[in-house]
């Protein structure tokens, strides 16, 4: 059986981490293009997909010393469902 892929995407919450999101994924020459996509709840947002989980724990780990905001979010195979991936929000983690 082929293992099912995961797919990574970020929501900046801000211009600033809009713009310093855009140009770390400008700098890697992945593809920088901001997508509308439809979550589960019905609502839309506006994203970038990440290249790997690696990318993720980078932003992770500069949240704090830049003072990034933003959501994160995960779907499993090429048509799952977009989910907020619980990263900073113990409380959701444990639901």
């Amino acid at each position: 059986m082929k293992k099912r892929m995961t797919y990574w995407f970020v929501e900046p919450l801000d211009s600033f981490t809009n713009e310093q999101m855009a140009k770390f994924l400008a700098s890697t020459n992945d593809l920088v293009e901001s997508l509308k996509v439809k979550l589960a709840d019905s609502t839309t947002r506006s994203v970038f997909q990440l290249p790997d989980y690696q990318s993720v724990s980078k932003f992770n780990a500069a949240r704090a010393q830049f003072g990034f905001k933003y959501k994160i979010y995960r779907r499993q195979g090429l048509h799952g469902q977009l989910i907020l991936w619980p990263f900073n929000n113990k409380k959701q983690a444990k639901a």
